[in-house]
């Protein structure tokens, strides 16, 4: 019986609601079971996208990889100025889920289409001059991302193809954000599950020329990711026109700006293109370090964070679902159940952490396995992974948190302790760790712990003042 009570006071939906002021009790509270429900309708198909996304990926490395070094060294070094030139996309798509969310709570219909279409027009108007600029100049982007000699013309003419798809993929971005504000994420797993099998299939005739396809190679590739992204975003842009949801672009909200959308998209956009930014810049300082230490090192340290990264999308589902449910509640003048929700959030995410955590130490070196036969890297690694598992707790807890600060629309709180821990701590506990102190990689997974666990004391201690509630949108 105890224990049965110490669960309902650690799950139930009567305990997670705020307990102070006139929040509590302000209007009809869900049932546990209907809380729990709604919060996993929106968070697995977003999670599960993640997950799919991250496997496909690594099929899509190994046909390549089928090809030689070479080959596989023209994806890797397109990856970077890809990640660069997705960052705008990705920074306005949090003021687009944010404004999203916010708009279906408080009804208005119409200024939610608005913020779609002008996010759509903003995006198209960005993006046309930056990658007209990135396909010209493609070669020197090559060069400049470390390619040489040979590398340069691969990546090149595979770079090409990447640039065109990457317009797509920014509007796929784009609406993706708004359709996760309205807590539609099936939509936008199904369109990424199609994308991704399109492209997978189109690299198996393009890349070796099976049927009646010429043989590309590595140009093969390209195309085939090209078309992908062209699928994925037709199937999004369908979502946004067959009228079977509320935001639809043939609605009659205007597309020309807004003063209130615009100054939206740069308070909001602007600090999350910062976090972007640090966490950009963040990693690429740790992984230079951590290639600094070696071969077997740096090896190991790929197969790690390649499992590493498979959570941490995972993770995201939850991040994306509470920052629906804060829009969506925050907009219904319910921040009582705005928090709750993310509590809810929390108690799944702690969940999962020990599943995962479970799985990682119990089928360590079955996981290595799968990526190498490297004794010394199967060694080095059977025992990172186990510092990797226990920062699951943290790195889904400060998702959660920051999930639920940027769904009210507090992304320059983030900002701020993006640049402090991401971008000038991690880089400097790194290097002291692995270089002065002579930990080698314990010491580079050891910062990753620990800036995942600031992270989470940041976001948790913000999220648990209730600042977050006050901002207007």
């Amino acid at each position: 019986m105890q224990f049965y009570n110490f669960l309902r006071r650690l799950f139930s939906i009567e305990y997670l609601l705020p307990k102070t002021g006139e929040e509590s009790g302000c209007g009809e509270v869900p049932s546990t079971k209907e809380a729990y429900r709604h919060y996993l309708d929106v968070a697995w198909p977003a999670a599960m996208q993640g997950l799919l996304i991250d496997l496909m990926m690594a099929i899509d490395l190994a046909m390549v990889g089928v090809l030689g070094a070479n080959a596989l060294a023209s994806v890797g070094i397109i990856g970077q100025p890809k990640m660069v030139m997705l960052v705008l996309a990705r920074a306005l798509s949090v003021p687009i889920t944010a404004m999203v969310a916010r708009r279906k709570g408080e009804g208005m219909i119409e200024d939610m289409n608005a913020v779609l279409k002008q996010g759509i027009l903003l995006t198209i108007i960005c993006y046309i001059p930056i990658l007209i600029t990135a396909f010209s100049f493609i070669s020197e982007i090559v060069s400049f991302s470390g390619g040489k000699g040979a590398l340069i013309q691969s990546g090149a003419a595979y770079g090409k193809y990447i640039v065109i798809g990457l317009f797509f993929s920014a509007l796929t971005q784009i609406i993706g954000a708004a359709l996760i504000g309205i807590g539609n994420t099936k939509v936008v797993f199904k369109a990424n599950v199609i994308g991704n099998l399109v492209n997978t299939g189109l690299n198996a005739f393009l890349i070796y020329g099976w049927l009646f396809f010429p043989r590309f190679g590595v140009v093969g590739a390209g195309i085939a990711t090209m078309c992908g992204n062209i699928v994925t975003a037709i199937i999004i842009f369908g979502a946004v026109t067959n009228g079977s949801s509320q935001l639809n672009l043939k609605s009659k909200a205007s597309w020309v700006f807004s003063k209130k959308t615009v100054n939206g998209f740069l308070k909001i956009g602007g600090s999350a293109l910062g976090e972007q930014s640090f966490e950009r810049f963040g990693m690429f300082a740790y992984t230079k370090m951590v290639a600094g230490l070696g071969v077997v090192q740096l090896a190991t340290h790929h197969v790690c964070m390649n499992l590493c990264d498979i959570f941490y999308s995972f993770s995201l589902g939850l991040g994306y679902a509470g920052s629906s449910h804060t829009g969506q509640w925050l907009g219904k003048d319910r921040s009582d159940m705005a928090e709750a929700y993310g509590r809810i959030g929390i108690r799944i995410g702690l969940c999962l952490a020990a599943l995962a955590c479970l799985v990682y130490v119990v089928a360590r070196y079955p996981l290595i396995d799968v990526y190498t036969n490297d004794e010394r890297v199967i060694a080095l690694g059977s025992k990172i992974i186990i510092i990797m598992a226990l920062a699951s707790f943290p790195q889904i807890m400060q998702l959660v948190f920051a999930g639920v600060l940027k769904g009210a629309g507090d992304s320059f709180y983030v900002m701020l302790y993006s640049l402090f821990v991401i971008a000038i701590f991690r880089p400097i506990l790194t290097y002291i760790l692995c270089f002065v102190l002579n930990m080698g990689l314990y010491g580079a997974w050891l910062a990753l712990i620990i800036d995942q666990s600031l992270r989470m004391i940041f976001s948790g201690l913000r999220f648990r003042s209730g600042k977050w509630k006050a901002i207007k949108l």
